[in-house]
């Protein structure tokens, strides 16, 4: 799986995005029609100028109010994201949403023109792949949220203290384990931290408790798993750390409703059915 992915879409009618989340950190910028973009309780309306930044497992359904509906999608992986955007600033509004936090960044057309060029730029280094493209789009990612950050410095200022700091540990950890089994006291001894403190902050930071988070993630991987390979359910089961099929589908069904293999049947192939 690629750290970063640059899409340029284009629908000229029906087109929707169902509720769904994923592990990636997402930007969309919006060239051409209108849309009503939902991410959790918010609802936002926009078209041309628009852009809208989610976070990892945010939930997010979009419906096309105007066509043709033209944009372009950039996805990047949480671990390229926090490595090129080294900003504490920047990473703790991603990890605690301040209130006042909108998905949707209101930004003057000379900034949205600007940012519309970087990404035109990323959009070559990314189909090209030259050597080192990757350096590039990173040193693209990072001037595109340092003038978000400018210009948005309302919503995006985060106050950033120990306690975020241990929040982006905590996150950082399970992401690369969560497929293992997670428990308070593995992760606690991992950071030199004391369990009840990390359970505690991790809570209050991200709104997920550590075992909430970590299965998240392992509910993601298996969509991604059933509906890009053929691999069968009970090696997709093992593959996202559960020894016991039947824990998995419960676990899965919880979390969409639906079991696995209807999930698969619905949503396999189709080649937009998440933005």
């Amino acid at each position: 799986m690629e750290d970063v992915r640059i899409e340029h879409r284009y629908n000229a009618s029906h087109f929707k995005l169902d509720n769904h989340y994923e592990n990636v950190y997402q930007m969309l910028l919006i060239t051409n029609g209108r849309i009503r973009y939902r991410v959790g309780n918010k609802t936002y309306e926009t078209g041309r100028g628009g852009v809208i930044v989610l976070n990892t497992l945010e939930e997010h359904e979009l419906e096309v109010l105007e066509y043709p509906y033209e944009r372009y999608l950039i996805r990047v992986q949480p671990d390229f994201f926090q490595n090129e955007v080294k900003y504490p600033e920047v990473i703790a509004a991603f990890i605690k949403r301040p209130p006042n936090f909108s998905h949707l960044l209101t930004v003057s057309e000379p900034i949205w023109n600007y940012l519309y060029d970087i990404v035109l730029e990323m959009e070559r280094e990314y189909n090209n792949k030259k050597k080192y493209w990757e350096l590039y789009v990173g040193a693209d990612l990072r001037r595109i949220f340092i003038i978000i950050y400018r210009e948005c410095a309302d919503i995006m200022a985060m106050k950033v203290g120990h306690s975020v700091t241990v929040a982006y540990n905590i996150m950082n950890y399970i992401n690369h384990h969560f497929t293992e089994e997670i428990t308070v006291d593995k992760i606690a001894a991992e950071l030199f931290l004391n369990k009840n403190y990390i359970a505690h902050v991790f809570k209050d930071e991200t709104g997920h408790t550590l075992i909430g988070y970590a299965i998240l993630l392992r509910i993601n991987r298996a969509k991604i798993l059933l509906t890009k390979t053929d691999k069968s359910i009970t090696q997709i089961a093992a593959e996202c750390g559960y020894d016991d099929f039947t824990y998995f589908s419960r676990q899965f069904k919880k979390s969409t409703n639906m079991t696995p293999r209807d999930y698969r049947k619905e949503y396999a192939d189709h080649g937009e059915a998440e933005e």
